[in-house]
């Protein structure tokens, strides 16, 4: 039996016109082309939940609002789960003189606001740069919240294994399958196969920043808008599968992916076919974390013969 035991808090009216006053404005799916530009110009790659997929997909819980300060975006979200304030890493190009300016800003933000400053998911390439502003952070590397990262190379590699190769062959012989790719209009459709495949199963508890099924819905209604690509897996007319992925600057990011694991070589599938479809000019694959789930870490530990762990630093003042 699913049980929803958690209680999320919306942003309360004081703090959120505490935002809007300091120049915030919440994170729409039109605000993908403002982002482009400044991911565009980020001297490295970015930690997975930084995307802007991610920075959208999840406002119901996590609300995000941003400013354009000089040539970053500042940016901060609100955790209903928990009922704190938090940063973001800056998304543009950093130099120490643009650091230590953006950073007088949001100290002075969080100040307005009443609320301590951290800042999660920041990626290690940034840390030099805010620890240059002189300010004494706390800083955390949690297990729980690394990125594991692949060469296209080794991610291929792992794809080709003699286990996943069968898998996958497996899959396209002994099934009538169709593959399209995800538009608005598939919407009803994804909601219906998220109903069965994991809503159906699954204890709201396991989602743990809100809900999936309305995250997937959320992507699909605004996908010709998110700069996302991603496609749905049909069996026999049914929906059994979908992957949604990222493709900005080098770096793919492989952000949903729920299938009918009864189904032998669905997940391999859809892997293989994602790959083919949206990395070809890719010069590195984040799959995400592994959010402290045992066999979910086993899983991204044996993908492919090397991976790395990205670090997805906070930083508390």
């Amino acid at each position: 039996m699913k049980v929803d035991s958690k209680q999320y808090s919306r942003i309360p009216e004081d703090l959120l016109n505490k935002i809007i006053e300091r120049g915030y404005k919440k994170v729409t799916p039109e605000d993908q082309k403002v982002f482009d530009k400044y991911y565009d110009e980020m001297n490295n790659h970015w930690s997975s939940s930084t995307c802007f997929v991610n920075l959208y997909a999840w406002h119901d819980t996590f609300p995000t609002y941003y400013k354009i300060f000089e040539d970053l975006i500042i940016a901060v979200n609100y955790d209903s789960t928990e009922g704190y304030i938090s940063a973001i890493p800056f998304i543009g190009h950093y130099t120490e003189e643009e650091i230590i300016d953006a950073m007088k800003v949001l100290e002075e933000d969080f100040e307005f606001f009443g609320a301590e400053l951290m800042i999660y998911d920041v990626s290690r390439w940034m840390l030099p740069y805010y620890e240059a502003t002189g300010i004494h952070f706390k800083v955390t590397d949690n297990r729980e919240e690394m990125d594991y990262v692949f060469t296209p190379e080794d991610f291929e590699a792992g794809m080709d294994s003699q286990d996943d190769r069968y898998r996958y062959r497996y899959f396209m012989r002994r099934n009538e399958y169709e593959v399209v790719e995800l538009t608005p209009e598939l919407a009803d459709e994804c909601e219906e196969m998220m109903e069965n495949l994991w809503c159906e199963f699954t204890d709201c508890n396991m989602c743990h920043y809100g809900c999936l099924k309305n995250v997937i819905d959320i992507i699909v209604k605004n996908i010709d808008t998110l700069n996302v690509e991603g496609i749905l897996v049909r069996v026999d007319g049914k929906a059994v599968g979908l992957s949604i992925v990222s493709v900005r600057n080098g770096l793919g990011v492989y952000q949903y992916k729920n299938a009918n694991n009864h189904i032998k070589g669905i997940n391999e599938f859809l892997l293989r076919e994602s790959f083919d479809r949206y990395m070809s000019d890719v010069t590195e694959i984040n799959y995400t974390e592994d959010m402290g789930v045992e066999s979910l870490r086993r899983y991204k530990e044996h993908m492919a013969p090397h991976y790395s762990l990205e670090s997805k630093l906070i930083l508390e003042v």
